[in-house]
């Protein structure tokens, strides 16, 4: 082969090799190795979520029950609501032990008869009645007797006591109430549902006479409710 054979074939294959690198770079062929991961995408639909092991805080939420306002753990911070006197029973006993010249005594127990829990503070009014139904005018005067008044909460069943205590008259006084029953309110002063009257003497249960009455404030058990 001669010289410039040997230059024409070299000059071929110099030729040859860059068209095909030219031809390589033209189809987009890349010889570089190939990548080991790709990166997520920042902010697209892939973006992994909030870790959900801590409290929700959105909205208000933190994964804790409310706290009502009784001081209990509840959801949704209701109350207690304060007994009605369409809520309760009363009955009132009378206590032979505790007469005492021409005072007598009678415990109060007012009980919640409704299907849900209730709040009382203070007293329940009494109020004496006569045959015809009319609230007799009478005296009252109202002591923190056994101790002041603390909200008590009924569950349906439970019952509440106060004492009261009422001092005889002549029925021939004008100023003397004369009546045959009582009865109770939680709302106001006087009337309301009638009380239960249970161990009162004849005499005095057909007709009951009140000089004046004195009421105690309701306390979560009788200790002390008819002992003043």
């Amino acid at each position: 082969m001669t010289s410039r054979t040997v230059r024409v074939a070299a000059l071929a294959v110099v030729s040859l090799g860059l068209a095909l690198t030219q031809q390589a770079c033209a189809g987009g062929v890349t010889i570089a190795s190939e990548p080991s991961a790709v990166a997520p995408a920042v902010g697209g639909s892939e973006a992994p979520s909030p870790s959900a092991s801590g409290p929700v805080r959105s909205g208000g939420r933190t994964g804790q029950p409310g706290t009502t306002r009784n001081g209990g753990s509840g959801q949704g911070g209701s109350t207690v609501a304060l007994c009605r006197s369409k809520d309760v029973t009363v009955e009132v006993t009378y206590q032979p032990q505790r007469v005492s010249g021409s005072t007598r005594m009678g415990l109060v127990a007012l009980t919640n008869s409704s299907d849900r829990a209730c709040k009382v503070a203070g007293r329940a009014s009494i109020s004496l009645v006569n045959a015809a139904g009319d609230v007799v005018d009478v005296p009252v005067k109202e002591v923190d007797e056994p101790g002041a008044a603390a909200p008590i909460t009924l569950k349906p069943g439970r019952t509440a006591f106060e004492g009261i205590k009422w001092t005889l008259c002549d029925k021939a006084d004008t100023n003397c109430g004369v009546g045959n029953a009582m009865r109770f309110n939680l709302e106001a002063s006087t009337d309301g549902p009638g009380a239960k009257l249970d161990g009162f003497p004849s005499p005095e249960q057909s007709g009951i006479t009140m000089k004046s009455l004195t009421i105690g404030t309701l306390q979560p058990s009788t200790q002390g409710v008819v002992a003043w």
